[in-house]
This record gives C-alpha cells, sequence and structure tokens, in this order.
C-alpha cells in the first residue's frame, strides 16, 4: 500500500488558516478514502472549518477535519497538551451536531493534562511574593501569551513531576472512553494504518522557540519535523511526504507585547475589518507581506520540491476574487493575480499549490497536489 504523509505547518505568527487547508486537504481524500489526520502540540491555537451547513466550528482540540462529511480517523498526539473540559466540550457539541458518525477519534494515552494551577502559573497568579514573580512571571503580560497553560504543563513533564499524563488520570480516562473515544498506547502505530496521514500543525514558524523571536514565542518549535516529532510519525513510513507552508496575505500576530511584525500596520489602512483572535478574543496585529519570513519558513521546513506554500484569504489583497475559484475569474483578475503568485515563488522560493478565496474556497493550482 502506498501512503502518503501530508503536514500543514504556518509560515509566520500562527492564524494563517491552517484549519481551513486541512480541511480542503481531507475533503480531497474522502470521497474513496478514509484519511487520518492527527492534530499535535496543545489548546493555545484555534482551528476553524465550516460544515456543509455553513456554520463555523473553532476548534482547540480536536482535529479540523471532525466538521468534514466524510470518513475519518482523528487523533490527538502523544506530544499534545489535552485541556479535558476543552476536549470533552467540543466533542460532546460535534457528536450531538451529528459530525462524528462517521469518524473515530483517539487520544494518545501519554499527552500531557493541563490543570488551573498550569493556566495560574501563565497568567502569574499563583504566588504574589516577589521571588515567586521573578519564577513564575506574567507570561500573559510579558511576551503576549495566550496563557492557556501549555508552557507551564511542558515544564511539569520536563521536570518529570508525576501526575500529568493522560494514562495518569483514571478519572480523565473515563470520561474519554465512556463517550467512545479510544485511548492509544505506546505501542499504537497510527501512520502504518493508513494510507494518507494528515497532520495538522499549530502555531507558526516566526513563533517557533529557535526561530529567531524569543522570548515572544511559544514553548516548541513550529516546523515538520517537530510535529513529525510530537505525532510518533516518522517520515521514512510514507513513500511521499510533502510540507504545506500556510501563508495568509497580511501576517498578524496577536495584541499586546508579542513581539516585532515587520511592515506594521492597521486594519483600517488596509480597508479590512478588525480580526479578533480565536482563543483569547483580542484585537490582531497586522502588517503588509512579509514574504521573507515565509522563504525562511519554507527553508526551515526542508525547501521546495518538499514544501509548498499554501496562500490564504487572498481576497483580502484582490477583493474581486472573494469566494471564487480560479474559472470563475476574468481574465485581468487572473492575470493580476497570477503576477504576484510568480512573485510569491520567486521570493520565497517555492510554488504555490493551494490557494484560499474565502472561508469554503479553495483553489488546488497544480495537478497531483493532493
Amino acid at each position: 500500500m502506498s501512503k502518503t504523509l501530508d503536514v500543514v505547518v504556518g509560515a509566520q505568527f500562527g492564524s494563517e488558516a491552517k484549519g481551513h487547508v486541512v480541511q480542503r486537504l481531507t475533503e480531497r481524500l474522502q470521497p474513496g478514502g478514509m484519511p487520518q489526520v492527527v492534530r499535535v502540540a496543545g489548546p493555545n491555537a484555534g482551528h476553524t472549518g465550516y460544515d456543509a451547513g455553513g456554520q463555523p466550528w473553532a476548534l482547540r482540540q480536536v482535529p479540523v477535519a471532525a466538521v468534514t462529511d466524510g470518513p475519518a480517523v482523528l487523533g490527538i498526539a502523544a506530544g499534545s497538551e489535552i485541556d479535558l473540559p476543552v476536549l470533552l466540550d467540543e466533542y460532546d457539541r460535534l457528536r450531538d451536531a451529528g459530525l462524528m458518525r462517521n469518524k473515530m477519534l483517539w487520544v494518545h494515552g501519554e499527552a500531557t493534562m493541563i490543570t488551573d494551577l498550569h493556566k495560574q502559573i501563565e497568567a502569574g497568579g499563583l504566588m504574589r511574593d516577589p521571588v515567586a514573580q521573578a519564577v513564575y512571571p506574567d507570561l500573559v503580560k510579558q511576551i503576549g501569551s495566550t496563557g492557556k497553560g501549555i508552557g507551564a504543563a511542558r515544564a511539569s513533564r520536563i521536570m518529570r513531576e508525576s501526575g500529568y499524563r493522560l494514562v495518569d488520570n483514571p478519572s480523565a480516562m473515563e470520561h474519554l472512553e465512556d463517550r467512545g473515544i479510544a485511548i492509544a498506547r505506546h505501542d499504537h502505530r497510527t501512520a502504518s494504518l493508513h494510507e494518507h496521514t494528515i497532520i495538522e500543525g499549530t502555531q507558526g514558524y516566526g513563533l517557533g522557540l529557535h526561530a529567531g523571536f524569543y522570548p515572544q514565542c511559544t514553548s516548541s518549535n513550529c516546523r515538520a519535523v517537530d510535529f513529525m516529532a510530537m505525532a510518533g510519525i516518522h517520515p521514512w513510513e510514507f513513500e511521499k511526504t510533502r510540507v504545506w507552508a500556510v501563508a495568509r496575505m497580511f501576517p498578524i500576530r496577536v495584541a499586546g507585547n508579542s513581539g516585532p511584525l515587520r511592515n506594521e500596520t492597521t486594519w483600517e489602512e488596509l480597508g479590512l475589518p478588525e480580526e479578533h483572535t480565536t482563543v483569547t478574543k483580542k484585537v490582531r496585529r497586522v502588517g503588509y507581506p512579509d514574504w521573507e519570513l515565509v522563504r525562511q519558513a519554507v527553508q526551515a521546513n526542508g525547501g521546495a520540491p518538499t514544501v509548498r506554500l499554501a496562500i490564504t484569504m487572498a481576497d483580502q489583497m484582490f477583493p474581486n476574487m472573494r469566494d471564487c475559484t480560479f474559472d470563475e475569474l476574468d481574465g485581468e483578475d487572473w492575470r493580476h493575480f497570477d503576477q504576484y503568485k510568480s512573485e510569491i515563488e520567486r521570493q520565497t522560493h517555492a510554488q504555490v499549490g493551494l490557494v484560499t478565496t474565502g472561508p469554503n474556497k479553495a483553489n488546488f493550482i497544480y495537478p497531483g497536489m493532493a
């Protein structure tokens, strides 16, 4: 059986619409197959997908492929962090909407549990004396953290503190098993069982721990190789491995002291409505295109031809493309976009393989891309 691995990564500072790309890749495979979609990392990132009725689902734990009509196997990897109330709420709402009827969800027993203590640590609210504050800074204020406890949970795991694995929490496992959610064990070979696996990465290259923006970064690296390690998947198990580096037209960063954003501007100057972060609901900072950052992301993820670009929200720069497929564009609109696409490819040293023009519109450009 020939097997393919697609890894979806962010090429900027997150919120690049990776969920949209994962959903489109999944739907392209479902007519004749049952792809496996594995989510990695923690619930500090919200990925939005739209069900067949047009309802948006901003999911922080369950893979966004849950909202597709077709069958799929969904996984939450060992290298992930679990906020149990968030996971249970998402699953219950998806199930009640009928979206889980043809899907199976597993969660790896080695995943790390997030507690209220971890959230308090990141918000600087654990202790108030000066010594404690030096050890447990307010990451929300200092570096623009989402404060969802992911970094603190990872620190607990690194320090080998007991009780923070899913398998160490019988009550948590019982809640999952009562819903029919499988608990994966050490010998769970997720990749071996499926012809096509998609890894749903989180955050973005510029938020990586070693991407050069420290300390305004997340608590791990955000490349395909990092996500494969989190998922327990190795690339040589597949005949074909592809990386989709997702970049939006106008890159964003979260509000507050979240780090540098080259060519920063305002939503008003761009003539676009303000955007708010999925998780924290804060107004996003926005900048003009920075294709040099995307080029760095492409190289960090292995370069072309393995890496191809998914350009999202093209309609923000080319309004006539809104909700259009390419064959619906008139000649002049297509020429303008095609010229700009060629410039993107020249600057990033990678081919554009997918372009989105609205929440439910995506265009695969080159044959065989998915």
